[in-house]
Parts: structure tokens; C-alpha cells; sequence
């Protein structure tokens, strides 16, 4: 090579340093930048729904375990007029579907137990006070989060992971088989009460007798991803 070659080769190679960007190659790169920066805030926000449902999942299946301790350790229970240890705890769920109450069941039947149901006042904005009311906290959903459906389940219910036509449920919507009425029920109570850490679930369609052997609580987020927390008769607590 020859000393002008040279010369030429690195002004030519210092010429195209000053020149940067042409405006089609920021126009490209700034379209790829915004094609991967897409790509990166919705899997954030998928990811995002699906992490917050599943600690919702979470938080719903503690507060049934925080029941159930309340119901087997003989928690006291204290209202305006009166104060009690014989007394189970429970969840109740009714048509709101971004809150459910923790409960206890204080008022006494005239064989001097619980009638094993929720007699309270609530709204959003918590317990309300009145006579002999029931309601012990309120619990709220956020983020857009719902409970789908509630539902009990008859004994010979297929299992969560079985199709919706073998599955038997009574539920506030959307009940299965679909032959099923819907809605099935108005409401859902289920409670723990000592000595044993079972499951007690009950509806407006309960009657005599214990008609569920578990209760499922749908829930759902509004990235559409969705958890069930499952309790059975015996006490296990679930989440799929």
C-alpha cells in the first residue's frame, strides 16, 4: 500500500465517523426500539396480573387458615352488647364481588349454638355496627381483581381439574353442569368450629343436613388470569 492509499483509507474511515446517523437509520432504529419496548411493558403487564392473582389466591386461602385457627383456638368474640369464646369463625361471600367478611358465628339458637351463618352488616367501607352483628373484618379486593363465583360442591363433584360438565356445583353464577339452575345460590358461608378443624360449608340451599363437601371461590384479574382457593370438609385448603 502505498503512503497515499493509506493517507486516503483513514481520512475516508474519519470522514464516515463525523457523518453519523442518516435519518432512515434513526428512523429505524427508533421503530425497532418502540417494537421491543411494546413487547416488553405487555409482558410486564401479563406477568404483572398473573403475580397479583395468585398472592390475591394467597391472601384469600390465609384468611380462610385465619378462620379456621380463630374457630379451633376459641378466639373471643366481642360485640357492642356482648362478649363469647363459644363461637365458630368462617368466611362469608354474597353478590359484591370484590369483598367477603370475616365473621363470627356469635348469635345463639335456642339449643344455645350458632346457627352456623352470617348475621351481620357490611358495605365497602366495613363492618357496620348494630345489634348482635356478626361481622368482624371486611376484606377488599383491589386492582380491578373480582371474585368470578363462589360455589358448593356436591359430593359427587368431579374435582377442580375435570370439565365443567362433570363437575357439580351450586354457585352464585355460572353454576355446573349448565342444567344446573343459575344462579344457584345467594350466598356462601363457610365456617371452623372446635374441636375439629373441618370445614363447614353453607348456603341458602344448605337445609338439613351438611349438602356440600367443599366451596370453591373463583377469582379473576383483569388481565383475565385466574385462581381457585378450594376448602373441603375436612379443613384442607387449596389453590390451583
Amino acid at each position: 500500500m502505498t503512503l497515499f492509499s493509506f493517507v486516503k483509507s483513514q481520512w475516508l474511515m474519519v470522514n464516515s465517523f463525523k457523518r453519523g446517523f442518516t435519518l432512515v437509520e434513526l428512523l429505524i432504529a427508533a421503530s425497532i426500539f418502540g417494537i421491543i419496548t411494546t413487547f416488553v411493558l405487555l409482558s410486564y403487564g401479563r406477568v404483572s396480573g398473573q403475580l397479583f392473582i395468585t398472592t390475591l389466591a394467597y391472601e384469600v386461602a390465609l384468611s380462610f387458615r385465619e378462620a379456621q385457627n380463630y374457630g379451633v383456638s376459641v378466639k373471643e368474640f366481642r360485640s357492642s352488647d356482648f362478649r363469647t369464646f363459644n363461637t365458630a369463625y368462617g368466611l362469608h361471600f354474597e353478590d359484591a364481588p370484590t369483598r367477603f367478611v370475616l365473621f363470627s358465628d356469635a348469635r345463639r339458637g335456642s339449643d344455645g349454638k350458632g346457627n352456623r351463618r352470617y348475621d351481620g352488616s357490611n358495605d365497602a367501607s366495613g363492618c357496620l355496627s348494630n345489634f348482635e352483628s356478626e361481622c368482624v373484618s371486611i376484606f377488599n379486593l383491589g386492582r380491578g381483581s373480582r371474585i368470578a363465583k363462589f360455589c358448593g360442591v356436591l359430593p359427587t363433584d368431579g374435582g377442580r381439574d375435570v370439565a365443567d360438565e362433570m363437575k357439580r356445583e351450586e354457585c352464585n353464577r355460572d353454576s355446573t353442569p349448565p342444567s344446573n339452575p343459575s344462579p344457584s345460590i345467594a350466598y356462601l358461608d363457610v365456617l371452623f368450629e372446635r374441636p375439629n378443624p373441618d370445614g363447614i360449608v353453607r348456603t341458602d340451599r344448605s337445609g338439613v343436613g351438611e349438602r356440600y363437601k367443599a366451596a370453591r371461590v373463583y377469582l379473576v384479574s383483569t388481565t383475565g388470569d385466574r385462581r381457585v382457593v378450594e376448602v373441603v370438609n375436612t379443613g384442607q385448603i387449596s389453590i390451583k
